[in-house]
């Protein structure tokens, strides 16, 4: 099974330099970067202790992914296909909904996740995940199109 994660286009460069590096890192290593959380979804991650870490879809159809678009944070969107080999580290939890959600059960148990009927269902990889964990998008002639504003793709918005 594939995990997912979106990012915007133009943190591709930095991405297959760095890897994926939780907000937080991003922060503290000062490197330039286009999140799509919003900063109260950032607020929410250190209330809960969860800024340190990157989260990963179970699916394509994350909602944020449209909603940042929309909302103007992101220019585009495409998304990383990662290994599941990261659902057996030590260090990964698994959360049923949008972690910092209420309702969501976060634990170590990848079924939490992966059995979830939630589009927010994640997993979370502490810190830092290498590239080579990271299988990056086809780019140059013939590729598939990040997803941008202007893209009538039939995706919902969400108003």
């Amino acid at each position: 099974m594939t995990l997912f994660h979106f990012t915007d286009s133009r943190n591709i460069p930095s991405i297959r330099k760095y890897g994926l590096l939780s907000w937080k890192r991003l922060v503290n290593r000062n490197i330039v970067h286009w999140p799509a959380s919003s900063d109260d979804s950032r607020k929410l991650d250190a209330r809960s202790n969860l800024e340190d870490y990157i989260r990963l879809c179970i699916r394509r159809e994350h909602p944020m992914a449209t909603l940042a678009l929309y909302e103007g944070r992101i220019k585009d969107y495409v998304w990383l296909e990662i290994s599941d080999a990261v659902t057996q580290w030590t260090a990964t939890i698994f959360s049923s909904d949008n972690a910092v959600a209420k309702r969501a059960t976060i634990n170590s148990d990848p079924l939490t996740a992966l059995n979830s009927k939630s589009k927010q269902a994640e997993v979370l990889i502490s810190n830092r995940l290498d590239p080579k964990w990271i299988t990056f998008p086809v780019t140059g002639i013939g590729a598939v199109q990040a997803r941008t504003s202007n893209d009538d793709s039939g995706f919902d918005l969400p108003y």
